[in-house]
């Protein structure tokens, strides 16, 4: 069976899925997009990443008839005509096709795409292992809360953190810690309080984050949303970053600082089984 995507108001194969040389998401970056995590026959937090979706669209102010109904009826179908039991939907939607000009013509059609894919999951030995991350300023724009698909600078960074032996990346801006490339981070200090940096513009207010900041307030451990400093994070028992495709990944070294040593994962673990339950129920 060849792989289905969505494009416009029809499911085909994936490779006929094409979009005009003049789309704007192509050329401009002008559009958003959601990631939304599928298992056991349910769209995980699926009304949160609507929600969100919506958001990031009216802030780019681009104008679409879907109904949140509609976009998830789209993902639930990906996941049946691609025979995938679990995985992850993309889906897109950018200003439209036009002449390329820097304005923002009006009244254009939106172009709305959706792939699904199987997900890569963190095997328990590399949750065990941990990820390694480097520092790195944070080169992105200021608009941040926005799930825009300008992501040239978070992959850019990503790449370079590859080249220099590290597994990923973490933002800094102005002696701030903000987020991974593509990912919220948390740390917990020596008293076992759960700290991630509250939301503002500079950082995107995860979906996934938003869940475990709730499932760690159900299992009585205190939450802090606030700014905290590389210096900070450095010491912290526990370091984790969070996504909806990836989940929870430990950090075990960032930048040439071990951190809480490699055994160190009680508030991982106590979060990640809790996930896991989460999704399954």
């Amino acid at each position: 069976m060849s792989r289905i995507s969505y494009l416009n108001g029809q499911f085909l194969p994936h490779e006929n899925c094409l979009v005009h040389i003049e789309d704007r998401g192509f050329q401009f970056a002008d559009g958003a997009y959601e990631v939304t995590l599928f298992e056991n026959g349910k769209l995980i937090d699926g009304n949160a990443h609507i929600e969100r979706f919506f958001r990031s669209l009216r802030e780019m102010k681009i104008e679409h008839n879907f109904t949140a109904e509609e976009f998830q009826k789209i993902q639930f179908e990906l996941f049946v005509k691609n025979n995938l039991d679990a995985g992850t939907c993309y889906m897109q939607v950018t200003r439209g096709a036009t002449n390329r000009v820097p304005w923002m013509p009006k009244d254009l059609r939106p172009t709305i795409s959706a792939t699904v894919s199987p997900r890569k999951k963190v095997a328990p030995e590399e949750f065990v292992q941990g990820y390694t991350f480097m520092t790195h300023e944070d080169i992105r724009w200021k608009r941040c809360d926005i799930k825009s698909v300008a992501l040239f600078a978070s992959s850019f960074i990503n790449q370079k953190a590859k080249d220099s032996g590290f597994d990923d990346a973490i933002f800094v801006r102005d002696g701030i810690v903000t987020e991974g490339t593509f990912a919220n981070i948390f740390i917990v200090d020596a008293k076992g309080t759960l700290i991630t940096k509250a939301p503002d513009s500079l950082i995107l207010q995860g979906i996934t984050r938003n869940r475990f900041i709730k499932i760690a307030q159900e299992k009585g451990i205190e939450v802090e949303e606030r700014n905290f400093s590389v210096e900070e994070m450095y010491n912290a028992s526990e370091v984790f970053l969070t996504s909806s495709s990836l989940i929870l990944r430990p950090a075990s070294k960032i930048d040439e600082r071990e951190i809480g040593g490699k055994k160190n994962r009680k508030i991982a673990t106590i979060l990640s089984d809790a996930y896991d339950t989460f999704i399954k129920n």
